[in-house]
């Protein structure tokens, strides 16, 4: 059983209000001010990417010239994040509500001021390219499938292929915990809303039993971009899919996901 990690959504996709002088076009963005910051992530509600160090921390100053030198690296934090530097030494009640253990750390929050990701120590770009990339869906490619499957599901049959379970066998809990697509496994199986879903193992199975509602997806899985822009009823995708606040969204395809990604404020209030 093969897994693919999966784009998750940013936690919006409004536009970026430049609160300070224009920057290079090649230099991140960052912001000093914890309290600007989090009000402008509430206000475009989009994600914080805080970068805790201080003066004296050399992999601090590595990851500086290195890590966020790196043009990806760069378009992805400017793109998706409320980028902020922290001094550890001068918010020290800060670094202790974040549960910082060394530096550099690098931490991901949400406007709802909650810990989406923590990195800790020195994170070389590539790395760091493809912890963004999981979160990051704006103004770049999603990352391509896996170019082949296991042995045993390139044997099977057209009609074995065809999805048995709904959302083509993906484990929905893989997605929403793990940010993994992973097949299920036909042996942990539940069904909810009419529908057969398998899950990885019998952990996620039983996480899935004890909160359907928690990983089932929004709108029961169909693109809500072809609902309202062509009023067609289509099942979404979960391999065109991500995370919006915390919930699972499906898309018919890359192109509706990027039109969502937009403006998710326009589906999401019709």
């Amino acid at each position: 059983m093969r897994a693919r990690h999966f784009l998750v959504l940013s936690l919006s996709f409004v536009f970026i209000q430049a609160l300070s002088p224009a920057l290079k076009a090649d230099e991140i963005k960052w912001q000093t001010d914890l309290k600007q910051a989090a009000l402008q992530a509430r206000a475009q509600e989009k994600a914080m990417l805080i970068q805790i160090g201080a003066s004296w921390c050399g992999f601090c100053h590595k990851m500086d010239k290195e890590t966020f030198q790196d043009q990806k690296v760069i378009h992805h934090i400017n793109s998706c994040f409320i980028p902020l530097r922290v001094d550890a030494d001068k918010s020290p009640e800060f670094v202790e509500a974040i549960g910082v253990a060394g530096l550099p750390t690098t931490v991901i929050i949400s406007p709802e001021l909650k810990i989406v990701k923590k990195l800790s120590g020195y994170v070389a770009a590539r790395e760091m390219q493809g912890h963004l990339k999981k979160i990051c869906l704006v103004n770049h490619e999603q990352a391509a499938p896996a170019a082949t499957r296991t042995a045993a599901i390139k044997k099977m049959s057209q009609k074995e292929v065809e999805p048995e379970f709904a959302f083509k066998n993906v484990c929905l809990v893989s997605m929403l915990d793990d940010q993994e697509l992973v097949e299920g496994n036909p042996k942990y199986i539940s069904e909810f809303k009419g529908r057969k879903l398998c899950f990885a193992s019998r952990e996620h199975k039983q996480k899935f039993d004890a909160n359907p509602m928690h990983y089932w997806p929004a709108f029961d899985g169909q693109c809500r971009v072809s609902q309202l822009e062509r009023n067609q009823t289509v099942e979404g995708d979960p391999y065109a899919g991500g995370v919006y606040r915390e919930r699972l969204v499906f898309f018919s395809s890359d192109a509706e996901r990027e039109r969502f990604s937009s403006n998710p404020s326009y589906y999401l209030a019709q």
